[in-house]
């Protein structure tokens, strides 16, 4: 849930990792589609003692689909690849 933003919950889910340094925010559609650039500034207040959030999903784009099915597998690989990494 975007609105309202959970500020309180997800202080209290980022407090039971105190060895984390940094947070990956990770989204199928294109940078200019989804939530980042509404969540981005909000996630930054609720972040302490971490980096600025790390943006994880496809490069912004008119389109919403590559139009390839080839190149969508590998873009989705490269998500979950780059999301989960150690």
């Amino acid at each position: 849930q975007f609105y309202p933003f959970p500020d309180k919950a997800l202080r209290e889910i980022i407090a039971t990792y105190p060895n984390a340094n940094e947070l990956f925010w990770t989204q199928e559609e294109a940078k200019n589609m989804g939530g980042w650039f509404f969540v981005q500034p909000r996630l930054f207040k609720v972040l302490v003692g971490t980096e600025w959030p790390i943006f994880v999903g496809r490069a912004a784009s008119a389109s919403p689909a590559t139009g390839s099915y080839t190149i969508h597998n590998l873009e989705q690989k490269l998500l979950v690849d780059e999301s989960l990494r150690p």
